[in-house]
């Protein structure tokens, strides 16, 4: 009775610990990478005199909140010790599909490990509890079952997270080819295109776009920044474009007639998408159809006839 309770309580700790975890996560770690950057290595106008690294003693402050330079620097450091015990093998197809998923929650290969590994103790020791109020074949059936659940569920939202973001880049691409489109008819450059596509467009395909221009920027080749654009969304309707645009700029053709035709194909492949769409819907109704609506039906269509198939039967 004691090591049940023991279990109980430390169940109950990892459950608070992996709730707290993901509220921290939602409200503190959605922070970019590149703004990291700027505020750390950009200096203030006031602070310009100064030599690097100094600071005016009256101005000093800490950085963040006290909840930020404590509980949640105590949170990353448990997160990125479990994360240490990622297989290497795993890590490059990890960060991939992370980038995918558009990086959520910023989250890094060492703490989606770590994550997944606290969700496995806390489903580990949920299960154990379950199976020592009763050690019967259902109570070990119903805990293997939830410590699967636990265990697949990191992987299911990652995937689901994926597959979102590749469906809204999917939506979005059609009309931002059709200004990406308008734009280079009216005689601004690719690159210029591209940001004000960026720009007009806060969905998941405007940023994309914005960060070719801005990866351009920095001294990536245009070639190599639409080829990371195609790895970081990794669906076939931009791959076919980044391939188009990289062909007709090898062979010197016209980015305006490249983009207005892949803009109309584009909306016709969105045409034929809600047209298949449309073609699954009978199939998919069959579920509903048979487990829902057809009992109803035979029970108010039979239900009259039943006394008198009963009196018949005696």
């Amino acid at each position: 009775m004691n090591f049940t309770i023991i279990v109980l309580a430390l169940t109950l700790f990892f459950v608070l610990l992996g709730l707290g975890i993901i509220v921290v996560g939602l409200k503190f770690l959605d922070t970019g990478e590149t703004q990291r950057r700027i505020e750390t290595f950009v200096l203030e106008p006031r602070d310009a005199s100064l030599p690097r690294g100094l600071a005016d003693p009256q101005d000093r402050e800490l950085s963040g909140s006290f909840l930020q330079r404590t509980v949640i620097s105590g949170l990353n450091t448990v997160i990125s010790f479990l994360g240490r015990y990622t297989p290497q093998q795993t890590i490059q197809e990890t960060q991939r599909r992370l980038v995918i998923a558009g990086n959520p929650y910023n989250l890094r290969v060492p703490q989606y490990y770590g994550f997944r590994i606290l969700f496995f103790i806390v489903g580990a020791l949920i299960s154990l509890s379950i199976f020592q109020s009763n050690a019967s074949l259902k109570y070990l059936l119903v805990s293997l079952v939830l410590l699967l659940v636990f265990l697949a569920a990191p992987g299911a939202w990652l995937r689901t997270m994926m597959k979102r973001r590749q469906d809204m880049v999917r939506k979005g691409l059609p009309d931002a080819l059709d200004m990406l489109s308008v734009c280079v008819s009216a005689g601004l450059s690719f690159d210029q295109a591209l940001l004000r596509v960026g720009q007009t467009f806060k969905t998941p395909i405007g940023l994309e776009f914005a960060r070719v221009v801005s990866e351009i920027e920095v001294g990536v080749s245009r070639r190599q920044a639409l080829r990371n654009l195609q790895a970081r969304v990794d669906i076939t309707e931009l791959s076919s474009f980044v391939a188009v645009i990289l062909q007709s700029e090898a062979l010197g053709m016209s980015i305006a007639d490249v983009l207005h035709t892949q803009a109309e194909q584009m909306r016709v492949y969105r045409q034929y998408m809600a047209k298949e769409l449309a073609q699954l819907l009978p199939a998919k109704m069959m579920i509903p159809l048979v487990l829902f609506i057809f009992p109803a039906l035979w029970a108010v269509i039979l239900g009259p006839t039943l006394p008198m198939i009963m009196d018949i039967l005696k």
